[in-house]
């Protein structure tokens, strides 16, 4: 049987990787691309190979068409637009990822005990990330991250309560089949499209992987994980972009994220490490 240690490097490894790099990526991309066409073509690639892999079969239902809602439009949603109108794009990233306290809060309000250890550790985690944000100033873009990181919490606690047992190729082909048209309407929302080559490719790259693989990591994680391990987890995602965007545009992170990458990595640890959530 497999360690909760094993799983948790088996799935929030590759997974830190792949999401990782989604923010140089979009970086590169948002130069001559809009946020809302980034998002329908990364859903969209990401259509096609769950169809693919699934043999063109859904895992539908109503709770499938609520896990789409929150976990692939709202999300991706807030995640691009709050991202690409804040005057500080990396503020807006960190609070997608205070997402693991509002799972917390969630899952402590539907009545799952959670230790001290557990709710230190994400706590420890957050204030790692937060302390990696040097002078900022809060604007709407920011706020609306804010909320895809609220949004997100409900997603995770949602399917992992409803739907953790569903074939996850399955209800990912569903999810972006159902995500698709909604985002495309927006297509006129502030847009641009300067088309290359180079573009297009790295468009197609970025689907396969911060939609396509990263989703098929994230619910696995979800599922081997429980939500709590899983969003805490998910917090080495920026720590990664740190290192992924250093080495791809040359940025390198100020001391302040460089310590508080350590603390975030600590408190990822104190809270996967421990078996009783």
């Amino acid at each position: 049987m497999e360690s909760l240690a094993f799983k948790a490097i088996k799935w929030l490894g590759p997974l830190a990787i792949v999401w990782g790099l989604t923010y140089p990526l979009t970086k590169l991309i948002a130069e001559s691309v809009s946020p809302i066409v980034i998002t329908w073509v990364r859903i969209g690639i990401a259509a096609v190979f769950f169809l693919i892999l699934s043999n063109f079969k859904f895992s539908i239902g109503k709770k499938q068409f609520i896990n789409a809602i929150f976990n692939t439009i709202l999300f991706m949603l807030f995640l691009n637009v709050g991202t690409s109108i804040s005057s500080n794009p990396g503020l807006a990233a960190v609070m997608i990822y205070t997402q693991p306290l509002f799972v917390v809060i969630i899952e402590k309000i539907l009545g799952t005990n959670i230790s001290m250890r557990a709710l230190s550790g994400v706590i420890l985690g957050f204030v790692g990330i937060a302390l990696s944000i040097t002078s900022v100033s809060l604007d709407l873009g920011v706020i609306i991250a804010l909320i895809g990181g609220i949004v997100w919490a409900i997603g995770t606690v949602y399917y992992s309560r409803n739907l953790a047992k569903e074939n996850i190729i399955k209800l990912n082909a569903f999810m972006n089949i159902v995500a698709f048209p909604f985002t495309l309407v927006l297509t006129p929302v502030n847009y641009y499209f300067t088309v290359s080559l180079s573009i297009i490719g790295l468009l197609i790259l970025l689907g396969i992987l911060a939609q396509a693989v990263g989703y098929y990591l994230w619910f696995n994680a979800i599922r081997d994980l429980g939500s709590i391990r899983a969003s805490t987890g998910s917090l080495v995602v920026p720590v990664a972009a740190y290192i992924l965007t250093f080495v791809i545009l040359r940025i390198a992170p100020t001391p302040l994220e460089i310590l508080g990458s350590i603390i975030t990595l600590i408190g990822i640890y104190i809270t996967i490490s421990y078996r009783k959530i």
